[in-house]
């Protein structure tokens, strides 16, 4: 059954509050179903007294409509509520589309909290609609869209999907095939030996001399004694001193569909 109403985003309303009375559901249709051909994106609200219905429309085409009590239809709605007050609240399509998914999802708690919880989030590429008090915020593939977001400390609930953290061998397995990526566009051997000099003190795993962790023609390999918690925060001081030595900006690799797969959040790359 739909949850109530998710907030939406302070977007500006093409029109807020109208009654029927004196904007006929006749007139609301026919302005509609121009819209519509337009390639409306967009919320439409009734309400008459503590009885409501909801419409969502992505790119012209309308999903459906729906109560507290369920699914409804045009034609039904109009019927139900002939004294509504109407209101049209345009949304970009990627976010008219994540609260209509939405509209009977149930929450569930974000056990981090906010902000430690947005690294989950982020992590697991979620999207859905973040629920806090005074707050709604919509996300996709762990970025967000649009809304407002908790304040610090605030306990939160999610709607939608979070992907399971990837594993170590995952995790390592995309290092490899990210090194290896980077290794292709510029030579990566000479300047991580360097790097990790440097780093070892720090992150004792990189110290060539133990070969716990070697990068070799753009081949990483590892030592299978070497804790997770110690290796990949290794690994992306590695890269990311490797990269500023060369002068090569992240952004500007050509790594393929790398950045689009979980573990580059859960590498810690995503605010590299």
């Amino acid at each position: 059954m739909p949850q109530p109403r998710l907030p939406l985003p302070p977007e500006p309303a093409v029109y807020h509050g109208l009654c029927t009375d004196h904007y006929p559901w006749t007139e609301v249709t026919s302005d509609l179903l121009t819209r519509q051909g337009q390639g409306l994106s967009a919320v439409f609200d009734a309400q008459q007294g503590p009885h409501w219905a909801r419409f969502v429309w992505v790119g012209g085409a309308l999903r459906g409509g729906f109560t507290a009590h369920g699914e409804v239809g045009w034609a039904q709605a109009m019927a139900g509520l002939p004294r509504a007050r109407v209101s049209l609240t345009p949304l970009p399509p990627a976010v008219a589309e994540t609260l209509w998914t939405a509209r009977s999802g149930t929450p569930q708690p974000l056990e981090e909290g906010w902000p430690a919880g947005q690294a989950r989030l982020e992590g697991g590429r979620f999207s859905g609609v973040l629920l806090a008090p005074g707050a709604c915020s919509y996300w996709q593939r762990g970025q967000l869209l649009s809304g407002t977001l908790p304040e610090p400390g605030a306990a939160c609930e999610w709607l939608g999907e979070v992907a399971p953290p990837p594993s170590d061998a995952e995790l390592l397995a995309f290092w490899q095939e990210l090194l290896a990526a980077t290794h292709r566009h510029t030579s990566l051997d000479e300047v991580w030996r360097t790097v990790c000099v440097r780093l070892a003190a720090e992150h004792p795993c990189l110290d060539p001399f133990a070969r716990e962790v070697t990068l070799q023609g753009g081949r990483l390999t590892v030592d299978p004694s070497v804790p997770a918690p110690e290796l990949f925060p290794a690994l992306l001081a590695a890269f990311r001193a490797s990269l500023a030595r060369l002068g090569q900006p992240l952004a500007e690799l050509p790594l393929g569909n790398l950045p689009d797969q979980p573990e580059w959040q859960a590498a810690g790359l995503g605010a590299a």
